[in-house]
This record gives C-alpha cells, sequence and structure tokens, in this order.
C-alpha cells in the first residue's frame, strides 16, 4: 500500500502544495527553511497515528483526531505545545488543510489556528510500520532514552523516541530474515562486522571481539542503526521509511553506498522519503533514474523554493536530478566553478 498523493492548505511553510509521490523512492532537495523536514514529518505523523489508532481500537474519526493531534504535537514541538502554530502564518485566524491518498483510501483533515483539529474524511486502511530516522543518529543516545523521553522534558522531538522503540525490537524470523541478510551484507562489510543490542547498550561484533556502538564515528553508527533497523525488521515490505539527511556526517564512498541501500529497499516494496542536501547522493540517484541501473525503481525529485517575498513554498518535481528548474544544488557547484575560473583567469 504506497502513498500517491499529498496536498496541503495552509500548512508549515507552504500556502498550497500539490505533491504526486513515487511508489519507490522519493528525494526532497531545497535550501534551508523551506520544508524539505516537514513534508516527511506530516507524511510520518498521519501513518503512525493511523497505526496507533488501529492498535488502540479507537473509533473513527474521533479515535484517530486524538492521536492524530497528540502525534503532530510529538514530532512537530510547536512553541508551548500549540499546534494552531503549523497553520501557514497570516495576520488573522484561520484554517489549513492536509490531505493525505493512498492507492486504497485517503485521509483528509482541518487544522485551526485556534489548534482545533477535525478529521473531515478518513478511509484509510492498516498500514505497514514507518520507520523516520533523524538527521542525528540514534545509537549513541540509546541507552535509557525511551525511559527517560517519557518521564523528562527532553529537548528531542518524537521521532526519536519512534527510532529507539524501533531499533528495540529483536530480529526478524523467517523470509523477512532471509531478505534482510540480503540488504544488510554490503553494509555490514563497511562495518566490519555484526549489530547487536546486549544489556541495553549497541555494540559492533567483529572478528576479534566487540565494539561499544558509541565508541564508532558518527557515520558508521548511522550505517549500524539501518543494519540493525532492516535486521529486525522494522523496514519491511510495504512498510514506509523517512530519512532526513542520510548523507550527514558520511564520507563520499558511504554516500554512495547508502544511495544503493535506499534503491535497494525501494526494490523490495519500502516506499522511501528522503530530504537532502547532499550532491553526490542526489546525482547517484538521479543517474540511476535516468539510466535505469538495477535494481531499477520508481524514483522522484522534489525541489522546494522560497517565492521572491520570501513567505511561502513552492514545490517543482522531476524524474532526474537535472529536471529541476530551481535546483540550488547544481546551482551552488555551477557557482563554485565559476568562482574557480575567476581565480584562475586572475592568477594568470
Amino acid at each position: 500500500m504506497k502513498i500517491k498523493q499529498l496536498k496541503l492548505q495552509r500548512f508549515c511553510a507552504f500556502e498550497k502544495a500539490d505533491l504526486d509521490l513515487s511508489p519507490g523512492l522519493n528525494v526532497f532537495i531545497g535550501e534551508n527553511a523551506t520544508g524539505k523536514s516537514h513534508l516527511l514529518k506530516v507524511l510520518y505523523s498521519i501513518l503512525k497515528a493511523n497505526e496507533r489508532a488501529e492498535k488502540n481500537g479507537g473509533s473513527k474519526p474521533a479515535g484517530l483526531e486524538t492521536v492524530l493531534a497528540q502525534k503532530l504535537l510529538g514530532v512537530f514541538r510547536p512553541h508551548e505545545a500549540a499546534l494552531g502554530r503549523l497553520v501557514y502564518r497570516r495576520i488573522g485566524r484561520g484554517t489549513g488543510s492536509v490531505e493525505l491518498r493512498l492507492e486504497e483510501g485517503e485521509l483528509l483533515f482541518t487544522l485551526s489556528t485556534l489548534g482545533k483539529l477535525t478529521v473531515k474524511k478518513d478511509t484509510l486502511p492498516k498500514t505497514e510500520r514507518s520507520v523516520f530516522v533523524p538527521s542525528r543518529e540514534a545509537l549513541a543516545m540509546f541507552e535509557g532514552f525511551v525511559a527517560a523521553y517519557e518521564n523528562r522534558e527532553l529537548s528531542f522531538d518524537e521521532t526519536y523516541k519512534d527510532l529507539c522503540v524501533a531499533l528495540s525490537a529483536g530480529a526478524a524470523k523467517g523470509k523477512r530474515l532471509a531478505t534482510a541478510a540480503q540488504l544488510v551484507t554490503p553494509l555490514e562489510e563497511v562495518l566490519g562486522g555484526s549489530v547487536h543490542l546486549q544489556g541495553g547498550k549497541f555494540f559492533v561484533y567483529i572478528q576479534n571481539g566487540f565494539i561499544e556502538a558509541h565508541l564508532l564515528a558518527e557515520g558508521l553508527r548511522k550505517i549500524a542503526g539501518l543494519v540493525r533497523l532492516i535486521v529486525n525488521g522494522s523496514l519491511i515490505q510495504n512498510g514506509f521509511l523517512f530519512w532526513d539527511e542520510p548523507e550527514a556526517n558520511l564520507n563520499p564512498k558511504l554516500v554512495t553506498k547508502i544511495a544503493m541501500v535506499l534503491r535497494t529497499l525501494a526494490a523490495n516494496g519500502v516506499q522511501v522519503f528522503v530530504a537532502t542536501h547532499d550532491y553526490l547522493l542526489s546525482r547517484e540517484l538521479s543517474m540511476a533514474s535516468e539510466y535505469k541501473t538495477e535494481p531499477v525503481v520508481d524514483i522522484k525529485f522534489f525541489a522546494c523554493s522560497r517565492t521572491e517575498n520570501r513567505e511561502a513554498v513552492t514545490i517543482q518535481s522531476g524524474t532526474t536530478f537535472t529536471d529541476l528548474a530551481k535546483n540550488p544544488i547544481l546551482e551552488e557547484f555551477a557557482a563554485q566553478y565559476d568562482r574557480e575560473r575567476m581565480l584562475f583567469n586572475g592568477a594568470k
């Protein structure tokens, strides 16, 4: 069950946005503060709330309204827990809306500046698990994090707690374990070992012993966390992965491996959403889309950019990186080339 479309009216940075999404891999680029992470977070919040409402046996839509409001508060963490702050800012009161369409079923809810969330339509079926991976890795903070989050006021949004819960799950069994083994082999080669949870801490078991996960370089901890999520079945067929800046703290060799893993997950039925600033990651995925390299998956790119008055955000889309008319990553690389040419000419 894949997400097909997301429509936003007056939500966060978007006065109006209409996205037709790929069933495989979706890549969001743009300058800072153009809403890339917010797109991932609203999609994740809806799916996770739907999953929780199903588990709680809540009556729909009233049960979903409560759970969704709580999830949006936990994931976005608006000031003073004022849910109405997620409505696109204008003078006076107003209402925003979010509409999500899956291959089967849809959800439409409105949100007022006074914080009232109302589910107008809900025909969403039960959905598979969703995983949100924030830009900061979680293995180093894993020990005791969930208990601390539930009992204290921490400056982390709820995606970190959710990720730690997903990481704590045991290894998958049967067919899922066999599929996971194929996916993690190249990542375990990078780590030089396998990832294990013992006594509330993560370790990487290598040939001559083990290494505490928090002693690994941060980039390798991100790889280790991904290995764990694959091995324990958190990333499964018909599931969803939302990954904010996967390239953070990774060297270029690891970025190319992450690009392959993202494509492989999509080929195995995971719908993937990525927000990135990285040229190498974007180009690797774009070349895969353009030249149909194995594994062949449907890839779509979205460029978020501010309007001339810097108030609202607009979104363009394309099937390759170079299809995007407003592409801040390519623009800055071109500007760097121009600066180097000026320096070279000046040195003659």
